[in-house]
């Protein structure tokens, strides 16, 4: 009988969720994940990125945290950009992103430049300063 007991405590322990994580779960800000270039808006109507250009990403993590990286093509072949820090926050109900890079003369860096961009998610797109559109990574 006592392993009865054991065993209907055990499983019943098994299936509950502590209130911190239904929290989590529900408090997850949208934004957060893998968000890759889609299409980019101008005067002119809304231009879908080439397949190379729709590589590169926001990566915009729980805590505050990211990265921007860009693809582009040369020669037929697609590579890989540097990799910027951000850092984002949430405003009302638009993102500030801020992105961070180096300027220099001559080659040589000498100085940071950060990038300030406002984005909004509409319709499952983060549309980035009303002309950069990303979609989010389904994986």
């Amino acid at each position: 009988m006592k392993k009865v007991i054991f065993y209907f405590i055990f499983i019943f322990a098994l299936g509950c969720t502590s209130d911190e994580e239904l929290t989590d779960e529900k408090s997850l800000d949208p934004i957060i994940g893998k968000w890759h270039y889609y299409s980019y808006t101008t005067t002119d109507g809304e231009t879908t990125y080439d397949e190379c250009k729709q590589k590169g990403y926001f990566l915009f993590n729980k805590d505050g945290t990211g990265e921007n990286t860009p693809y582009w093509e040369r020669d037929l072949n697609c590579y890989e950009d540097i990799s910027k820090k951000l850092t984002w926050s949430l405003d009302d109900s638009k993102y500030i992103i801020k992105i961070y890079s180096q300027g220099g003369y001559g080659g040589v860096l000498s100085f940071p430049i950060i990038y300030v961009h406002q984005g909004e998610i509409y319709e499952n797109i983060l549309k980035i300063n009303g002309t950069l559109n990303c979609i989010k990574n389904p994986n």
